[in-house]
């Protein structure tokens, strides 16, 4: 793991630093969720792609097993998407008319959701095997647990 992760690209090390922000302090979820997206951004950042593209590039990146367990879980993933930018986008700049999820319930559980796939994403960039029954049990977890 050492090796992969002194070999990783600058572009992961950037999207790693955005997530740890998420593990190691703590902050509301809007930051979390700011900082998921800007460590997309991050990643992508040498190709010229919107957002809501970057997004849908790292998604489609996932495994396919996880893309399914995403959709199952939030249905329409490019709604779901479509979501995760425009509330975003507020939570940046401040425009209540882009904001797409303001039940703080719903945004916990997105952010979660989002903050979930991002770390299956740099496993799998690191080269560490998931252990997907446990890592479903996890994921079971952020969707059943209530947050307020």
């Amino acid at each position: 793991m050492i090796n992969n992760w002194v070999s990783s690209s600058k572009e992961l090390q950037l999207l790693v630093d955005d997530y740890l922000l998420t593990v190691n302090y703590r902050s509301v979820i809007e930051n979390d969720l700011v900082n998921y997206t800007q460590g997309i951004e991050s990643y992508f950042r040498n190709e010229r792609l919107t957002l809501r593209d970057k997004i849908n590039k790292f998604i489609e990146e996932l495994p396919e097993s996880y893309r399914e367990l995403l959709s199952e879980h939030v249905g329409n993933t490019d709604d779901w998407i479509g979501k995760l930018v425009s509330t975003r986008v507020f939570l940046t700049h401040g425009d209540r008319e882009n904001m797409a999820v303001s039940n703080p319930y719903k945004l916990v559980q997105m952010t979660k959701i989002f903050g979930f796939m991002v770390r299956i994403f740099i496993l799998q960039k690191l080269g560490i095997t998931i252990d997907k029954p446990k890592i479903l049990n996890k994921f079971k977890n952020v969707l059943t647990t209530h947050y307020y």
